[in-house]
C-alpha cells in the first residue's frame, strides 16, 4: 500500500506538466505546419511564374521596364490562395508624381504626406512632368511619408529634383528613418547645384533596416522663401536583373557599319575616321575625331529598356587650352544633351574606361549616341574604342500565400533561366 501511494503521488506531479508540454508541442507543430504549407504554396507560385515567363507567353504582356502583371493560381494550394506579381526589371513599391495636386496622391504608401512649414504641391516653377510638383522653401519646408518595406529584400528611391536661387549656406536634404525617430541624411543639395534644372537621383536604401513603417522625408534649410527646392516623379522600387549588351561596336569592321544592335550605321562628318593609327585599345581599328568638326552619331531602339548604361574606352592626345570632345545623347535627334566632356586634363594619350548612366533620359525607339570634336586643329586627337550599350534585364517575382512572401529575381535571356536570388520572408 505505501508503494502504491507513492506511485500515485509521483504521477500526480509528473502527468499534468507532461500533458501541458504535449499540448504546447501540438500547437507548435500545427503553427509550423501552417507556415510550411504557406511556404510550399509560395514556392509553387514562384515556379508557376517562371514557367509563365518562359513558356506561358506572359513576358509578351510586360515588354517594357516597369510593366507589371498580377494573377492568382487557378487552384488553392494547401487550402491557400496564391497571388503572383511579375514585373519587368523593377517592381514599383510606392510612387507619387504629385499630379493629384495635393498630399494624398500616388499609391503603395502607408499614409498620406505629412507636411509643415513652407511646403506645397504647386503648378508653378515648371514641373518635370505633368501639372504639379513638390516645393519646399525657407528653413521650415518639410514633408515625410511612410511605406511598408518589411517584406522587401532591397529597395531604391528614385526621383527628379531641382534647386533654384540657393546661396552659400543654403541646403536641402533627403532623409530616411526605420522608426520615425532616428533619421539619416542620404542626400544633400547645396548652392553648387542651383541651376533650376531637374536632375535624376537614384538612392539605394538596402543598407537601412526595412520596417513596416519606413519613412522618407525632404527638408528645407534655406534662408528665405525666395529659395526653392522641387521634387517630382518619385518612386520606391525593387530593381532586379543583370546587365546585357544590346548594342556594341569595336570598330573592327574598319568602317561605319560594324557592330550589332543598332538601328542604322554611323553618320559621320568632318575630320572623323575609323583608323588603325594611334594604337587602338583592342584589335586593329578604333574611332578617331580631329579638329573642330569631327562628328559621328548612331541610333538604337531603347524604347523597351529601363536601366541603360553607355560603356566605352576613350583617350585624348595633344589637347591644349579649352579644347574638348563630348559624348552627347538625344531622344529625338534634334535636342542634344552632353553627358560627358573630355578636356586638356584628360590628355595623357592613354585609354581609360568610362561608364555613363543613360537611365535619366527619355529612352525612345530612335535614341542617338553622338561624339563631337571641339579642338582647334587636325593634330588634336580624340579616340574611342569598344563601345557597348548595356541594359538591365530581369524579372521581379513576388508571391504571397498565407503568412509567407516569396521574392524571386530571374533572368531569362536567350531562353535560359538564371535565378539571381530567391528569398522567403
Amino acid at each position: 500500500m505505501p508503494l502504491v501511494m507513492i506511485a500515485i503521488m509521483i504521477g500526480a506531479m509528473v502527468i499534468p506538466p507532461f500533458l501541458g508540454h504535449a499540448g504546447s508541442s501540438l500547437i507548435g507543430s500545427r503553427i509550423y505546419a501552417q507556415s510550411i504549407g504557406s511556404q510550399y504554396a509560395g514556392d509553387a507560385g514562384a515556379e508557376h511564374a517562371i514557367w509563365n515567363l518562359t513558356n506561358g507567353g506572359i513576358a509578351d504582356s510586360i515588354p517594357g521596364a516597369g510593366d507589371t502583371v498580377s494573377y492568382s493560381l487557378p487552384e488553392s494550394i494547401n487550402g491557400l490562395t496564391t497571388n503572383v506579381k511579375i514585373s519587368n526589371c523593377w517592381e514599383t513599391i510606392a510612387w507619387d508624381d504629385f499630379n493629384s495636386g495635393g498630399w494624398t496622391g500616388g499609391s503603395g504608401w502607408s499614409d498620406n504626406w505629412t507636411h509643415s512649414g513652407y511646403s506645397s504641391v504647386t503648378a508653378s516653377g515648371a514641373p518635370y512632368e505633368g501639372a504639379y510638383h513638390l516645393l519646399l522653401q525657407s528653413n521650415t519646408g518639410y514633408v515625410k511619408r511612410s511605406v511598408d518595406l518589411s517584406k522587401q529584400v532591397s529597395a531604391r528611391i528614385r526621383f527628379r529634383a531641382k534647386v533654384d536661387l540657393f546661396e552659400s549656406g543654403d541646403n536641402s536634404t533627403c532623409l530616411v528613418s526605420s522608426n520615425g525617430a532616428s533619421w539619416t541624411t542620404v542626400y544633400t543639395w547645396t548652392f553648387d547645384v542651383s541651376d533650376n534644372t531637374y536632375h535624376y537621383y537614384d538612392i539605394d536604401l538596402t543598407s537601412y533596416s526595412f520596417t513596416n513603417t519606413f519613412w522618407i522625408a525632404f527638408q528645407a534649410n534655406m534662408n528665405s522663401t525666395g529659395d526653392y527646392f522641387y521634387v517630382d516623379d518619385l518612386d520606391i522600387a525593387w530593381v532586379v536583373g543583370s546587365f546585357k549588351d544590346i548594342a556594341s561596336d569595336n570598330f573592327e569592321s574598319g568602317g561605319w557599319a560594324g557592330g550589332s544592335g543598332w538601328s542604322d550605321n554611323w553618320t559621320h562628318s568632318g575630320a572623323s575616321s575609323v583608323t588603325t593609327s594611334g594604337a587602338p585599345y583592342q584589335g586593329t581599328y578604333h574611332l578617331l575625331l580631329q579638329s573642330s568638326d569631327g562628328n559621328v552619331r548612331r541610333p538604337l531602339d531603347l524604347s523597351e529598356q529601363g536601366v541603360v548604361h553607355l560603356q566605352l574606352w576613350a583617350k585624348v592626345n595633344s589637347f591644349e587650352g579649352s579644347e574638348n570632345a563630348r559624348a552627347r545623347i538625344s531622344s529625338n535627334g534634334v535636342d542634344w544633351t552632353t553627358v560627358y566632356t573630355w578636356d586638356n586634363d584628360d590628355d595623357d594619350n592613354q585609354y581609360h574606361f568610362y561608364e555613363i548612366d543613360l537611365t535619366p533620359y527619355t529612352l525612345t525607339d530612335r535614341f542617338w549616341i553622338r561624339f563631337v570634336a571641339n579642338m582647334s586643329q587636325t593634330t588634336d586627337y580624340f579616340y574611342v574604342d569598344n563601345i557597348a550599350i548595356e541594359s538591365l534585364h530581369g524579372y521581379a517575382i513576388t508571391v504571397t500565400a498565407g503568412d509567407r512572401t516569396i521574392k524571386v529575381a530571374v533572368n531569362t535571356d536567350d531562353g535560359l533561366v538564371t535565378v539571381l536570388y530567391w528569398y522567403i520572408l
